[in-house]
């Protein structure tokens, strides 16, 4: 988990071979809806467990499930049309559950995040949802639509995805050019006791913000931490070559 979060603490990514996505979830459902059941359980334990397996947000989970088969499905560019080629291995048009582009994906799978979401707000599967559809918004450079879901996200939930969903917040902040909220932020991210997140990375992340505001002797001050109190550190090495850069 902490060498996902220090390459900028990346969303978990399910990797599924579908030809067509329907199809597949039509036949494959409930193996898909155990595999997401294990995925959305954020350390609910036994309660928020036996909450799923009652089946008391079916509808969001079905919705979860058809949004990641479409986040996960494989980009590639259409075939020839149909008649207009002799070569039988390929696939006249779009091949079922692909998309010719990452954009396009994106756009098909938002709106089915952001149902699950809404249909159960506060349950862990609307959470899930509601987080994978900041991201999306963020790859979309929809900045102030992703800050609005990761806000929801930070005001109902709690744990990992919480956490999570501040230093999401804080990318499209630093995207949007938004530099001064970012850092407040971050730096509120940072200060937090016993975070499951790894606070040299978040550190790093605050250092950049730093850089981006212009305020070279904040960042310079937050990599010196990362070099000083995480010396063992896989980001030690990367603080020092931007403290050497900060003094060139």
């Amino acid at each position: 988990m902490k060498t996902t979060e220090r390459h900028h603490l990346k969303d978990n990514e399910l990797a599924l071979a579908i030809g067509s996505a329907q199809h597949w979830l039509e036949k494959n459902q409930k193996s898909l809806l155990a595999i997401v059941a294990v995925l959305v359980v954020i350390g609910g334990g036994i309660a928020a467990y036996s909450a799923w397996t009652r089946g008391t947000d079916t509808k969001a989970r079905a919705l979860l499930a058809e949004a990641m088969v479409i986040e996960e499905a494989r980009v590639m560019p259409p075939g020839p049309p149909a008649g207009t080629s002799t070569d039988a291995s390929l696939t006249p048009g779009q091949a079922p559950g692909t998309y010719p582009t990452q954009q396009t994906k994106l756009a098909a799978a938002l709106p089915k995040f952001l149902s699950a979401a809404e249909a159960y707000p506060a349950s862990d599967t609307g959470l899930t949802a509601r987080y994978h559809a900041a991201t999306i918004l963020v790859s979309l450079a929809r900045f102030d639509d992703a800050i609005t879901q990761y806000d929801q996200v930070i005001a109902k939930g709690s744990g990992v995805i919480q956490r999570m969903s501040r230093l999401g917040k804080a990318e499209a902040q630093l995207r949007a050019g938004q530099y001064e909220p970012a850092i407040a932020t971050l730096k509120e991210t940072s200060e937090q006791a016993n975070s499951p997140l790894p606070a040299d990375a978040v550190l790093m992340e605050l250092a950049r913000a730093y850089r981006l505001a212009g305020k070279t002797e904040d960042a310079r001050k937050t990599l010196t931490q990362v070099v000083e109190k995480h010396a063992d550190s896989p980001l030690a090495a990367d603080a020092k070559s931007e403290l050497d850069k900060l003094k060139s």
